[in-house]
């Protein structure tokens, strides 16, 4: 019979040593154990560390503050580090970035407060592994748009007719949208904006000067504007305000001439050729840029000898330009005021009323029928009646009224007629044409008018037509009391 061969136990020392004292024994089962696990060779391994969170990429706009996550199952004695690319934020617990913003909160989260632009990154949370274990996010940080223009001052000075060329650069996230507009109107080619970092006008003229803005927006904040002004270099245009002045004796009078220039334009001012001495004559200046510049000559009472031509003469390094204005003392245009439509076949009552700061001498009216209904043989020739002033009515101290009868005309006939008015500086200039028509025989101004605004209702829709219609039938044979 063979007997099986049994492994020889080899004990420590020290186990014979507990075993020769006769220890008790609880703890001669303890050393027992412990000598089962030496034999046998089986030893406890702690886990490894792993990362609880998973890689994001996180945006936060300008300002706010983020959290960057980073969780970890049985970190046991292993280092925490975390990671701004290359450089060191952190160690374990201590922050050792020298900026307030960032911390550690709930373990080893990143916070970063008032996040900016220069904070987007990757970051990276890292173990001391081996080998080394890292978690990366990527925090993306979005921002208004900040754009700039050219030319950097702000200015482009162009001549008229040369070409005009800016642009504008833009930053932001996400990317922002550029355009180009103009300062209180449309852009040269009639847009209201044109969609591009760059924008040219071409062919410049005066009217094309101003300020351009170039717009950057992206939902980020509020848009960010860039400006140019763009100057047009020109020779002098002159606008005259009004062209005759009319005034009086010892009542004042303003000239007025618009000046369009660039650069800025000298102007005089002379009065039949000859240049006019700051005596009794005030001149002075306001406005400027795209509306012009508006000077003004003052005469704060006017002599006789203050009647005549005015002009102002503009000039600058590339030109001069001038424009007339005269000073009157004769009555202006008189305004016929009596109705287009005559009371009586045969005649018609002509009103009128005229501005004058001299007394009004005679008036003389002009009337003949009009060619477009009128016979050969009775048209064309003008009628001419001189008025005197008296009987006429002064409204105020200058406007002047008056009315006539005009009689032998024809019946259900048109005339034109107009009005001049004479003072002691001489004749007005003829009043507008203005149209007349009489009645017919047996004809009634009602029925006239009643014709009239049955001929004005034909453009009427045809719905208020009919509830017209409807309405009149209405009232026939009514019997009113």
């Amino acid at each position: 019979m063979v007997r099986p061969r049994v492994a020889a136990l080899r004990l420590d020392p020290l186990v014979m040593v507990v075993a020769a004292l006769a220890v008790p024994a609880v703890r001669v089962a303890v050393v027992l154990s412990l000598l089962s696990n030496a034999t046998t060779g089986v030893r406890t391994v702690p886990p490894q560390p792993s990362f609880i969170s998973q890689p994001e990429t996180i945006r936060a706009k300008q300002g706010e503050t983020v959290v960057l996550p980073c969780e970890i199952s049985h970190l046991g004695p292993f280092v925490v580090v975390w990671k701004r690319q290359r450089r060191v934020l952190s160690a374990r617990e201590a922050v050792v970035v020298r900026d307030a913003r960032f911390s550690l909160v709930d373990g080893y989260n990143l916070r970063i407060t008032a996040v900016q632009p220069a904070d987007q990154s990757s970051y990276t949370c890292a173990l001391d592994t081996e080998p080394l274990s890292e978690l990366t996010h990527r925090l993306e940080v979005l921002f208004g748009p900040v754009v700039s223009a050219q030319p950097s001052s702000g200015v482009l000075v162009v001549k008229l007719g040369e070409t005009a060329e800016m642009s504008c650069q833009a930053s932001g996230n996400p990317p922002p949208r550029i355009a180009w507009r103009k300062q209180g109107g449309t852009l040269p080619s009639g847009a209201a904006e044109h969609e591009a970092g760059e924008y040219t006008v071409t062919g410049a003229t005066r009217q094309m000067a101003g300020v351009y803005q170039c717009v950057a927006e992206n939902g980020v904040g509020n848009p960010s504007t860039a400006s140019v002004r763009l100057q047009v270099q020109y020779p002098p245009e002159v606008e005259v305000a009004k062209s005759v002045v009319y005034t009086g004796e010892g009542f004042g009078a303003e000239l007025v001439c618009v000046v369009f220039a660039q650069p800025e334009a000298e102007v005089r001012w002379e009065r039949e050729g000859a240049l006019l001495e700051p005596s009794h004559h005030r001149s002075s200046s306001s406005g400027g840029d795209e509306d012009g510049t508006r000077y003004t000559l003052a005469i704060d009472s006017v002599t006789l000898a203050d009647f005549g031509t005015y002009s102002c003469h503009a000039t600058n390094s590339l030109g001069t330009a001038g424009g007339q204005i005269q000073i009157s003392g004769t009555p202006e245009r008189a305004q016929v005021t009596s109705s287009a439509m005559g009371a009586a076949p045969d005649s018609y009552q002509l009103s009128w009323t005229v501005r004058s700061f001299s007394p009004v001498l005679e008036y003389k009216v002009a009337y003949r029928q009009s060619k477009q209904n009128s016979s050969s043989a009775s048209s064309g020739g003008w009628r001419e009646v001189l008025v005197p002033h008296i009987g006429g009515d002064v409204v105020d101290a200058h406007w002047h009224r008056q009315s006539i009868p005009l009689t032998g005309l024809a019946p259900a006939a048109t005339y034109d007629v107009h009005v001049q008015a004479r003072n002691r500086h001489g004749w007005s200039a003829v009043s507008d044409m203005v149209h007349f028509s009489t009645l017919a025989k047996g004809e009634a101004l009602e029925s006239r008018r009643f014709n009239a605004a049955s001929r004005s209702s034909s453009s009427l829709p045809p719905v208020i037509l009919t509830v017209a219609l409807l309405i009149s039938n209405a009232f026939q044979g009514f019997n009113w009391v």
